[in-house]
Formats: C-alpha cells, structure tokens, sequence
C-alpha cells in the first residue's frame, strides 16, 4: 500500500492568543531557513496561512521565495479576532473573545473566508485551494462556505479529539472524538461521511492508545497526562512535534500505517519556529526544529511520499479511481 505524508504550517501572525496591539512577524526572519529545512529533510510542506500574513511585507517577500521553488503549496487560515474586518461582525468584546468562524454563522464565516482567499491571490496570485479552520472551526455549514470559496480540500478535523468550551457559544468548539482518520468527503453532518462529494477532508493525523493508560480497567487522563510528560506513547497522540516527541510521533505513524490510514498529515504554526510560549529559550527552539526535521525523515522512512494537500488529494483520488477499476474488473 501507498502512503503520502503532508506537513502543514498553520501560518499567522506571533502569538495571535494574546489578542493585543499590531500583528507582528519576527518569526519571518526565520521562516525560509525553516522551509529549506523541511525540504532538505524531504517535505513538500503545505502554508495554511492568514490574510495578516499575505498583507505584510516581509511575510509576503519571504513567502515569493518559498514558492518561487516549486516545493510548496500556500492555503488558506483564518482567525475571527485578529484584524478588523470590511464588514459587520458580531461584538467579540475587549479584549475579543477568541470566536470560532462557524459559531458566527455560515455567512460571516464564507466572507471571512473569501476575505482571506482574495488577500492570498492579491499576494502572490494564486487562489488557494486548501483550508484549515482557525482553531479547528468547522460545522455542517462550513461546506457551503468552503464550496462557495472555491476550497476543495479541508484538513479541519482531529479524529479523537474534542474542542469543546463552554465559556461562552462563541468559543465552543467542534468535538472530533467520533470522526475517522481516514480521508472522505464532507457533507452537512460531520459525522456522516461520504465516499462523494465536492471537499475532501483530510484529517490531521492521530492515534488513540488510551488502553496503554489505564487504573484498574478505567481509562484515567492524569495518568495519560502524566505519562505523556514523561514520553511515553499512551492516550491519543498525534502529528503534533509542539507537544509530542519523536518516539510519540513515530509511534502515531506506526498506528496509522497499521491501519492502512493513506494520508498522514502533521502540523504547527509558524510561529513556533521562534521562542514563543512553547519554547522559552533557543535550546528548546533547536530541539523543535530538529524534532520537526525528523518527524518528515521517519514518515519518508516508514513508506510515504512527501506531498502537499492537493497533491496528496490528487493521490488519494487516484488510488479511489484504481480500486474501483480494480473492483469492476474482480467482478468481471
């Protein structure tokens, strides 16, 4: 069986969670020593990113020399807070509430979307094809904005996890606990997949071994936590280098891989690449990068072909095609 592996850079301004003052971009000056990294280590990465980002000079010249190489592929990134919008949105208050797209409606949620879309192609004239929801926003109605928007592949969902918050409607997240890790087609109920369809979901890629961390038969999360600080592979792990390390990784791909998953895609945020609040000094920065370069080198190593979301659409796409010609030929 084959397999394709994506990285994918959630790619926004510094430490947008602080919700204060002017965007800024020093994670820039390292952005494309960052990217050679990736490449040399073999990834074709994916570049989610936000209109802040488009619209800022640095960012953008940064962003020309990344694609002027032909190895990566820019997508679309939103978040309701960081800038003013050229339309009317609900009141987030002050300092705003860190609002998911689809809990301010479906219409709110495609103008900021196209919004985005448009500020991406104003940039660097390309019209991305590809999304992930600011904070893991995504509903049902998020598909009519993702169509609408011209997106055709979304890599929203966590299969296993929840982003549930019950603060306020407007931080309530979706809860991913029963989604597949495989690839499928979105319709209005997140939960009903479809082998057909216009967006293909392409989940991030998790593994669930919650029965490596059980009390007496019980699941206990303070023992998964515990044992997860110490870097042991239990609980849910996931493509996720910020918080996991290479043993957890390797053992996330190792679970996907036995589960015939086709498609395994890992991400971050551009602005982990400098000290920010993961990573509160250099030393620990390096290890990230290190941790990141390795992830892509084992997934290379375990089988996968490096792609980026549309390439790995296009693959998947292609094995669906071969497998139902396969099909028709058995029954033959």
């Amino acid at each position: 069986m084959k397999y394709a592996f994506c990285f994918t850079l959630d790619t926004e301004p510094d430490d947008l969670w602080k919700s204060t003052g002017k965007p800024k971009f020093k994670h820039i000056e390292r952005l494309l020593d960052f990217h050679n990294g990736l490449v040399e280590a073999g990834a074709r990465p994916t570049y989610l990113t936000t209109s802040e980002f488009a619209e800022n000079d640095a960012a953008r010249q940064t962003m020309v020399k990344i694609l002027e190489r032909g190895n990566a592929e820019i997508g679309a990134h939103f978040h309701t807070w960081t800038r003013s919008w050229p339309f009317e949105i609900p009141d987030l208050g002050n300092p705003p509430f860190h609002a998911l797209a689809h809990q301010l409606g479906q219409t709110i949620e495609e103008q900021m979307l196209e919004y985005t879309c448009q500020a991406i192609f104003k940039a660097w004239e390309r019209r991305p094809k590809s999304f992930r929801g600011g904070r893991w926003s995504l509903n049902g109605q998020s598909v009519i904005s993702l169509r609408n928007c011209g997106i055709t592949v979304d890599s929203t969902v966590t299969p296993g996890l929840s982003w549930s918050d019950k603060r306020h409607p407007f931080v309530e997240g979706p809860d991913f606990t029963q989604s597949i890790r495989f690839p499928h087609y979105l319709t209005g109920d997140l939960l009903t997949p479809s082998p057909h369809g216009e967006i293909l979901e392409i989940p991030v890629g998790t593994a669930d071994l919650a029965h490596r961390s059980t009390l007496f038969g019980f699941q206990h999360p303070l023992l998964t936590k515990t044992l997860q600080k110490c870097g042991i592979s239990c609980g849910l792990l996931w493509l996720r280098p910020t918080i996991f390390n290479r043993r957890q990784l390797c053992r996330c791909i190792q679970e996907l891989k036995k589960a015939a998953v086709p498609i395994w895609v890992a991400m971050i945020h551009s602005s982990e690449i400098i000290r920010c609040r993961y990573f509160k000094s250099e030393s620990s920065v390096a290890a990230f990068w290190k941790r990141c370069f390795d992830l892509v080198r084992d997934a290379i190593q375990a089988g996968a072909t490096a792609m980026t979301l549309m390439e790995a659409a296009e693959f998947y796409q292609k094995s669906l095609s071969q497998t139902e010609i396969q099909s028709t030929s058995n029954r033959i």
